[in-house]
């Protein structure tokens, strides 16, 4: 198993409970990836899928890769599903405080804008995870639960988590 950790806008490889996540899997010998992403607070999608691309030019399925991210993290997971060629396949998406639809946020919008292709996106994952929090200030509850049954996922809520920027790791590492 290899692991690769998205992190929110505004944040970096090591925000919230990344860094944790980080060490942990370091700890028990996982390969673990969870870079910086170019222009935290102003986010262009392209730019970010670029820097996944540089960092890690395939994701095949021998690797057993899974995928975690945090809120923005989130959809540009989804996007790089979308680009992944005919012999790209991961094996777990967690997605925490996931979305996928335009929040009203001008800087964020390009990573939303277009429809996702649900097909494809399932077609590259064997098991998807995502993690909601039933009063997270930004994503409302119904976003998450939407997205998970588009993606067939295993939906879990939190309760007064917020928006999941200091999630219990212990729950995280159950659900790897």
């Amino acid at each position: 198993m290899k692991a690769f950790i998205f992190h929110c806008w505004g944040g970096d490889g090591k925000s919230c409970w990344s860094s944790w996540l980080c060490d942990y899997l370091h700890n028990k010998n996982i390969e673990t990836k969870s870079p910086d992403f170019p222009d935290t607070n102003n986010p262009n999608l392209t730019k970010w899928l670029d820097s996944i691309r540089n960092i890690n030019k395939k994701f095949n399925e021998k690797d057993e890769w899974v995928l975690v991210g945090h809120s923005l993290g989130c959809p540009t997971i989804l996007r790089l599903l979308e680009s992944f060629g005919p012999d790209e396949h991961v094996k777990k998406v967690i997605l925490v405080a996931g979305f996928a639809k335009d929040l009203g946020i001008p800087e964020i919008r390009n990573f939303v804008d277009m429809e996702f292709n649900w097909k494809k996106i399932k077609s590259k994952c064997d098991e998807f995870v995502l993690i909601s929090s039933d009063n997270d200030p930004f994503i409302p509850l119904d976003e998450g639960e939407r997205v998970a049954k588009l993606l067939g996922a295993k939906f879990v809520v939190e309760k007064n988590a917020g928006h999941l920027n200091d999630f219990s790791c212990p729950r995280l590492i159950d659900l790897l």
